[in-house]
């Protein structure tokens, strides 16, 4: 959980030294997630040919910081750095693009018409169906089969909800600009979202201004639904490619809360591309999730995939994964 940490003394003494003495210092929350797995690895480097491995590994272990100051008219500014962190010190990773990245960074202003936030940043598409994942950042999470779902540079987003209603845009835009003006890479996202009691519903458009990437849009829909101790998820993504069929992920996924600390999870995913030259992705994995208590949990997780149904994990071809991992949230 995280825990507000109040640096008014240390802003005050700046800002005294600065000749600012009488500006209120920032509400500041500094969080993080230390997540940690060791376990064997086995996965399909060249055709036919398999190395497994005992590897001990950092899952999106992040530090972040939070900041919101109240204006006079209403309004507050608000603003987020975090960054992942390596907290293995993986000897192959070396430059400090792998050691230490960006994640959600942005400022922006909120008030009464809902919040709009420029800078590093989920797209609408990746957040409708986030919820519904329950092994994210392991080697089963699902973006090993629901690949477009991305986090885009040189965004402006807009957030608010409407009672039990929830929506976003977004707007990335990208790095270039092609010949016809139009900003490469450029991406356009919005969601929309229902949670009620234990319903949720969401669907995510996405489009892609560079077409010669293959893919134009995505389009996403998912459903959550918990009924006494289970809770199960479903999404369903289609990728809509130029000049070719689309591609098409399924992921389900089922939650049973067996004791109080206690939750067996379980997931299968496919990518069914539409080109009959590749073959599909699949994964299937079942975990088991123990909570230490409300900041802390220890899980044994086994995954299985297919034809790279385990990519997100960095494991190649047909692959497993036989882990025991821990998260410690501050």
């Amino acid at each position: 959980m995280q825990k507000s940490v109040q640096h008014s003394l240390i802003a005050t003494a700046i800002a005294a030294a600065l000749g600012f003495a009488g500006t209120a210092a920032a509400e500041t929350t500094v969080y993080g997630k230390i997540h940690v797995s060791a376990g064997s690895l086995s996965s399909e480097e060249t055709t036919d040919v398999k190395t497994s491995a005992t590897t001990i590994a950092s899952h999106a272990s992040r530090l972040g910081f939070k900041a919101s100051k109240k204006l006079e008219n209403g309004m507050s500014v608000i603003g987020q750095l975090e960054y992942e962190i390596d907290t293995v010190g993986d000897k192959t990773k070396t430059s400090t693009e792998d050691l230490f990245k960006a994640r959600n960074t942005y400022v922006g202003l909120k008030g009464g018409f809902g919040e709009v936030r420029v800078g590093i940043h989920d797209t609408p598409h990746k957040m409708s169906t986030a919820k519904l994942d329950p092994l994210a950042d392991t080697y089963a999470d699902y973006n090993s089969v629901v690949i477009t779902d991305a986090r885009a540079s040189n965004v402006i987003a807009y957030l608010n909800k409407f009672g039990d209603l929830s929506v976003a845009l977004a707007y990335s835009a990208g790095d270039e600009k092609t010949t016809a003006g139009e900003n490469k890479n450029s991406v356009t996202s919005a969601m929309i979202a229902y949670e009620a009691g234990p319903l949720y519903l969401t669907a995510a458009v996405e489009n892609y201004a560079d077409k010669t990437s293959g893919t134009e849009a995505s389009n996403k829909f998912g459903a959550g639904y918990k009924f006494g101790p289970v809770t199960l998820g479903l999404v369903y993504d289609v990728e809509v490619n130029k000049n070719a069929k689309d591609d098409i992920a399924t992921y389900g996924s089922l939650q049973w809360k067996v004791t109080d600390a206690g939750t067996i999870k379980a997931a299968y995913g496919k990518l069914d591309y539409g080109n009959t030259a590749t073959k599909d992705r699949t994964f299937s994995a079942v975990a088991y999730d123990h909570k230490l208590d409300k900041d802390a949990n220890v899980y044994v997780l086994y995954a299985s995939g297919k034809d790279g149904g385990l990519t997100k994990g960095g494991l190649k071809g047909d692959a497993t994964a036989a882990v025991v991992g821990m998260e410690f949230k501050f």
